[in-house]
């Protein structure tokens, strides 16, 4: 009986010492600098099916205030619009610095070996952000 409790009390301990985040929007490593004021626009997505396929997210960055190169937009993939099943994240280097009301444009491809992507053609990217890698 010792021995159950134990286990129990044991096993209880290990999950809760867990860390569950399913909400994270973080595709690369939480220690990077978010860049504040960039807002991004959406205007290019399609299934590159050639290969294996990826899907390919295009749009612009527009920055409020000064953001120096190298710096970089990642974001996350979801299977639809309805953005409830992440496919996974990636990001692309900007080489370009903004000045304020500058923009420059951005594509993300992504692909994986967990699931064929093509099977996603209403795809969509969410959680945009602009981040400096540390």
């Amino acid at each position: 009986m010792k021995d159950k409790l134990f286990l129990v009390v044991f096993a209880a301990l290990i999950f809760a010492s867990c860390e569950v985040n399913s909400g994270s929007t973080v595709v690369g490593s939480g220690n990077d600098t978010q860049i504040s004021g960039v807002t991004f626009t959406v205007d290019t997505l399609y299934v590159d099916a050639s290969g294996s396929g990826q899907l390919v997210a295009r749009g612009l960055a527009k920055a409020s205030s000064n953001i120096s190169s190298p710096w970089y937009v990642e974001g996350q993939f979801y299977t639809d619009s309805t953005l409830t099943v992440k496919l996974g994240g990636n990001d692309t280097q900007i080489g370009v610095p903004l000045s304020p009301g500058q923009s420059t444009f951005w594509t993300i491809y992504f692909s994986t070996t967990s699931v064929d992507v093509r099977q996603f053609p209403n795809f969509r990217i969410g959680d945009l952000r602009a981040i400096y890698k540390n």
